[in-house]
C-alpha cells in the first residue's frame, strides 16, 4: 500500500479515507481489518476508484460526450494505444528473427534477450511484452528457459 489517509470524520460513526494502493489490495478487507484493530466492527459504505494504472478519472470521457461523434473523431481523440494498458508489464526487445519465431508460436531462448534488457528481476513464470522496434509483438511468458508466446498481436 502506498498511502492510507484519514480525510475526515463526518460524524462519530463514520470516517472517510483515501487509499493509494497497488494491484492485489482488497480495499474492503482493509476497512474490515482497520475496524478490528480498533476493537470494533466496520464496513465500506462507499468505494470510488479514481485510477487504475495509467487510466485516471480526470481523463475519463462521459457517454454523453461520446454520443454523436464521428468514428474517426472518437479514434483520434480518445482511443489510446494498446500498450497503454500494458505499460506495467516489462518489455523485452527482440531481434527480427526472434520476433518472427514468436509470431509463429515458437519459443525464443530467454538468455540472449534478457542479456540485452535493463530488467534484472524477470523470473520463471513472469509475463512480458515482446517488442520489435517498440511495436508490441506478443504477450509472452518465461517458461523453461524460453520466452513462449501467450497472445500474439497483429497490430
Amino acid at each position: 500500500m502506498h498511502t492510507f489517509k484519514l480525510l475526515g470524520l463526518p460524524d462519530s460513526d463514520h470516517a472517510e479515507f483515501e487509499v493509494e494502493c497497488g494491484k492485489g489490495t482488497y480495499v474492503r478487507a482493509l476497512g474490515r481489518d482497520l475496524a478490528l484493530q480498533l476493537g470494533t466492527f466496520g464496513h465500506i459504505r462507499r468505494l470510488r476508484r479514481v485510477a487504475v494504472g495509467p487510466f485516471r478519472e480526470d481523463r475519463a470521457v462521459s457517454l454523453q460526450e461520446l454520443q454523436g461523434l464521428e468514428p474517426a473523431t472518437l479514434l483520434s481523440r480518445y482511443l489510446l494505444p494498446v500498450e497503454t494498458a500494458l505499460a506495467d508489464i516489462p518489455a523485452l526487445a527482440l531481434t527480427e528473427q526472434e520476433a518472427r519465431r514468436l509470431k509463429n508460436g515458437q519459443g525464443v531462448p530467454v538468455l540472449p534477450v534478457a542479456s540485452r534488457s535493463p530488467f534484472r528481476d524477470i523470473a520463471q513464470g513472469d509475463v512480458v511484452r515482446a517488442v520489435l522496434d517498440g511495436q508490441l509483438i506478443a504477450l509472452a511468458r518465461i517458461t523453461g528457459g524460453e520466452i513462449r508466446p501467450v497472445r500474439v498481436m497483429n497490430l
